[in-house]
């Protein structure tokens, strides 16, 4: 890794369960707190979503420090919402910057240096978009017109937006759509793959936020929003696992 870049993992639950077969060690990372939330969803595929995120978002964070994968258990995770105080916001880890999405069956975890705030956001794509979807999520200039993938151009504007407030901690307390998203005109930004930049006036956080696609599997949009330009790296579970 290079300690200035930013690295993302995004890996579906299953190949996430089937690690966790061969490294059986992974399953005693999970704080009491964690483990207890895990076991109150009532579907399986969504117990091991949420134990598979949270496992994935330890190991990330302990390459991002430094410290020994097997260590990664005894980190300090806290989540504080900005609006409210409560323990429901962006989870984080002293000295170092993560962000932790998942949709359906796959998870997205990102991680950054600790002064680079980062937002990472998955979303799998429906069939259909919901009913008034335009006038909740797009700005006053933004327009998508129909056609051959009009859902995905949706989402894809839907994750962009999400990874922008999550790297705020604003979440939807900030209405999508009074923020836009401008991409480049060259669809690739001048420091590596920083594709698109948020747009709002109003609020100084969220303006000129940049934000890069990230490459995951169909039927899957995923987007990563930071203040910093810094490259970007995707990593393998396998490849974590084999610097152990």
């Amino acid at each position: 890794m290079t300690r200035a870049a930013i690295e993302y993992l995004i890996s579906d639950i299953a190949a996430i369960e089937r690690v966790l077969a061969e490294h059986p060690w992974l399953d005693s990372l999970l704080s009491p707190d964690e483990a207890a939330r895990a076991d109150r969803f009532r579907r399986p595929a969504d117990r091991a979503a949420f134990r598979g995120a949270h496992l994935i978002f330890r190991l990330m964070a302990a390459r991002r420090l430094g410290v020994d994968l097997e260590e990664a258990g005894e980190l300090e995770l806290t989540r504080r919402c900005r609006t409210c105080g409560g323990p429901h916001g962006k989870p984080t880890v002293p000295g170092a910057e993560l962000s932790l999405s998942r949709s359906n069956g796959a998870v997205a975890i990102a991680s950054a240096p600790g002064t680079s705030p980062i937002g990472v956001d998955i979303e799998q794509v429906p069939t259909d978009v919901f009913s008034g979807f335009d006038d909740y999520v797009l700005g006053p200039t933004e327009t998508l017109t129909e056609g051959d993938d009009a859902v995905r151009r949706r989402i894809d504007v839907w994750v962009c937006k999400e990874a922008a407030v999550k790297t705020t901690g604003h979440g939807l307390s900030v209405p999508p759509s009074g923020f836009e998203v401008m991409d480049l005109p060259s669809g690739i930004g001048p420091h590596g793959p920083w594709t698109a930049t948020i747009t709002a006036p109003g609020n100084s956080e969220l303006d000129a936020l940049n934000i890069s696609r990230l490459t995951c599997p169909r039927p899957y949009v995923a987007a990563l929003c930071s203040a910093d330009r810094l490259p970007v790296e995707a990593v393998g579970l396998q490849e974590m696992l084999a610097g152990r």
